[in-house]
């Protein structure tokens, strides 16, 4: 455990965050200097060391103490009421602070959030080189030269397909479906096991038939650029169950300008020959099956039925169904796996050669088994997360792949990321989109979140989350008031062109 002691709570989540990203599923306790000054020195035996933030106008003062003596001190000078400006010192000067305690650095600096391509979104708006963006990542956050590279290059993919879309008329369309098989050790989504869930299918696909046209409707005068199905996992309804799904959509929207549609067909053990005959015919044009690893021992770890040889089967039937844009999801970090077995899994993907390719670090989720039984599992995480993730990076060049989307979450071991490689034209619209948010997403289904866009002027200056009940009996039940919401979310919002 980790105390945290600060005279004004208004960085806590910033030191926090910053704290975790070292000390990765470290429980922080929080106190207040006069909370601890009746402490006698043995209280602080029972943490792993406290750090202190002092605050006053001019600067603010970090020091961590082990067993009551200070070891390492640092200063964040300025004045922290102006938030805006104040944030960025504040965190680079913990992380300074934190890392010559630890005597290691992070991959990303102190940069925290969970899109690090925004800044370099806003220097190529500004016109700025990829030198020069590279160069402000470095000096402004100490990031590596490759999360600098890596960031830059994803950025200027994005631009691409952000420059191809109008966010007055287009729009994308998220369907969620929140069964899966069984539940997998690291997973915090709102997913069912099917088995379980049986009985609520039907409504559940019913309520989903009700949405979904009304959604059509608030866009009746609006392009459709993307579709994504995902969950839960898709493919654990029957295909019947699917069709029904994929029916709906086809005969409520207007898919004459659909660029992309995306089944999320998921888990090895849930994709059948007819399930994909149904999601070519209702016009699916990419999928994506994700092994996560393709190591059977870790495959049993994570709580998967299925084994590689499942996976490769799931690729070939997908071929021949006629699938000719197929990505694959792995994790780096799983439990008791090595670089070597990173880059057996790496090796096998190859072989399968689809078109696209998503990295996840392994993320401790608060609602996911793993964080419930982190104690376990603490010692079996790899400390060569950042060498797993540099040799992905290095195999997907190989492949001819490259970087297109990029998104970090909290509680990533290591501090990493998540990226997409994709081959040249794979890239997965909706990916980048949502992401970005440069577009509407609306969302159907239990637990799904629209986001409404607001623009004044040509600018987005805020947006609007329209979140369904995660619930899926609530979901089913109260429907009508999902719809109100979005019915509101559009009405109350602003759209206005450039004057």
């Amino acid at each position: 455990m980790i105390l945290l002691v600060q005279n004004n709570n208004e960085y806590e989540n910033d030191l926090r965050t910053m704290i975790s990203a070292f000390f990765i599923g470290e429980k922080i306790r929080v106190a207040t200097p006069a909370e601890v000054s009746d402490y006698k020195r043995e209280i602080f035996g029972e943490f792993r060391f406290v750090l202190t933030a002092l605050f006053d106008d001019s600067s603010t003062r970090l020091r961590i103490e082990e067993k009551g003596y200070v070891r390492y001190s640092a200063y964040a000078y300025g004045n922290f009421h102006n938030r805006k400006r104040y944030r960025n010192r504040l965190k680079l000067a913990s992380y300074r602070l934190l890392s010559e305690y630890t005597k290691r650095s992070l991959p990303w600096g102190s940069l925290t959030g969970m899109r690090p391509t925004k800044i370099a979104m806003a220097g190529l708006e500004k016109g700025k080189s990829r030198d020069e963006i590279i160069d402000y990542y470095q000096v402004t956050y100490e990031t590596s030269r490759e999360k600098a590279e890596l960031a830059t290059d994803v950025a200027i993919s994005e631009k691409k397909t952000i420059d191809s879309v109008n966010p007055l008329t287009d729009y994308c369309l998220y369907v969620g479906i929140p069964f899966c098989p069984t539940r997998c050790l690291y997973c915090s989504f709102a997913a069912y096991p099917i088995h379980e869930y049986e009985s609520k299918v039907g409504d559940y696909i019913n309520a989903l038939k009700k949405e979904l046209p009304f959604i059509s409707f608030l866009n009746r005068n609006r392009r459709l650029a993307a579709i994504y199905i995902g969950g839960g996992t898709p493919t654990s309804l029957s295909p019947e169950q699917l069709e029904e799904v994929m029916g709906c959509i086809k005969d409520s929207f207007d898919l004459s300008n659909l660029r992309e549609y995306t089944v999320e067909a998921g888990r090895p053990d849930s994709i059948t020959k007819e399930k994909l005959e149904v999601m070519k015919r209702y016009g699916c044009t990419r999928i994506s099956i994700n092994p996560q690893t393709m190591n059977e021992k870790t495959l049993r770890t994570i709580g998967r039925a299925h084994t590689p040889a499942d996976i490769k089967k799931a690729f070939y039937e997908a071929r021949k169904a006629g699938f000719k844009d197929i990505n694959m999801d792995i994790i780096a970090g799983l439990p008791d796996e090595l670089l070597e077995d990173m880059e057996y899994t790496l090796s096998e993907i190859e072989a399968l050669g689809p078109e696209s390719l998503t990295v996840h670090s392994l993320a401790i989720k608060r609602a996911a088994d793993l964080n419930q039984e982190f104690n376990i599992y603490k010692n079996k995480i790899s400390h060569d997360m950042d060498k797993m993730i540099s040799l992905a990076m290095k195999k997907s060049e190989e492949m001819d792949m490259k970087p297109y989307y990029l998104y970090r979450q909290k509680n990533i071991a290591g501090n990493l990321e998540n990226t997409g490689y994709s081959k040249p034209g794979r890239e997965c619209i909706y990916n980048v989109l949502i992401m970005e948010e440069k577009v509407d997403t609306f969302a159907a289904g239990a637990g799904a979140v629209t986001r409404l866009l607001n623009i004044e002027n040509g600018e987005v200056t805020r947006i609007d989350r329209v979140e369904n009940v995660k619930n899926v009996d609530e979901y089913i039940n109260r429907l009508d008031e999902m719809l109100e919401r979005k019915s509101m979310g559009v009405d109350s919002r602003i759209l206005t062109i450039n004057e």
